[in-house]
């Protein structure tokens, strides 16, 4: 059984990631675990299980998702877990952080450089990913699912509304991708917040065959990304 571990900044991510991975291959060829970590730095590391994996004898792949709590949190619980996932069998360890709001556009270049430097590769494959500015940006670019919420939603009416055209424009070069999106929403009435029931609804009516192709190969981010999750699956 191969196993891929991925850490992310928060539910966000989790949640979207699971939805991702689920549509690869047939649900019973893959087991997905979601952990939240809390601790660290003098306190007890502490793992709580969100959703459990379901192993069976056709199981192929094993998916860990680790939502580390903040974007801060990222590389450090990664190289905490590092040498036991590798030890449990892990061959690809990744990690998937914003960039706002601790850095800004004219940091991505060394933030990307600084987080993955001279990370260990022995025994698993170990990377991090950055979503530019913030993962909402891959939403925004996912401009299809904003009609599945209401067909009033339209790229001409938010481009006439608030002056920027998710069909046509690369998401990825927004400043502010999450408050965007809440703008989006907010001309029909609707909010994002990061409730979980509130996720579910937004990831859910993504087109995730269109995020992980057409998307992927507009978004420069969002396609390097997809294409680490691929190289474990090839």
């Amino acid at each position: 059984m191969k196993k891929l571990a991925i850490f992310v900044e928060g539910l966000t991510e989790q949640i979207l990631i699971r939805r991702m991975i689920e549509t690869l291959l047939d649900r019973r060829e893959i087991a997905i675990q979601a952990v939240k970590i809390t601790g660290g730095h003098n306190v007890r590391i502490s793992f709580t299980v969100m959703m459990a994996a379901h192993v069976t004898n056709q199981t192929e792949y094993y998916v860990m998702i680790y939502d580390c709590g903040g974007e801060t949190n990222v590389k450090g619980y990664m190289m905490e877990q590092r040498d036991s996932l590798v030890k449990s069998g892990y061959t690809c360890i990744l990690g998937l952080r914003d960039v706002y709001p601790n850095f800004e556009r004219s940091d991505i270049k060394k933030l990307r450089y600084g987080l993955n430097y001279r990370l260990p590769q022995k025994g698993a494959r170990t990377h991090i990913c950055l979503a530019v500015m913030e993962t909402e940006a891959w939403f925004l670019g996912e401009y299809t699912h904003f009609k599945r919420m209401t067909k009033k939603l339209t790229p001409e009416y938010i481009e006439k509304r608030l002056g920027f055209n998710p069909k046509r424009e690369n998401m990825e070069l927004r400043e502010r991708p999450a408050h965007d999106l809440k703008n989006v929403y907010n001309l029909v009435g609707h909010d994002y917040t990061k409730k979980r029931s509130r996720l579910n609804t937004v990831i859910n009516k993504l087109n995730i065959h269109f995020f992980m192709h057409e998307l992927a190969a507009k978004m420069e981010y969002l396609g390097a990304f997809i294409r680490e999750i691929d190289s474990f699956f090839d």
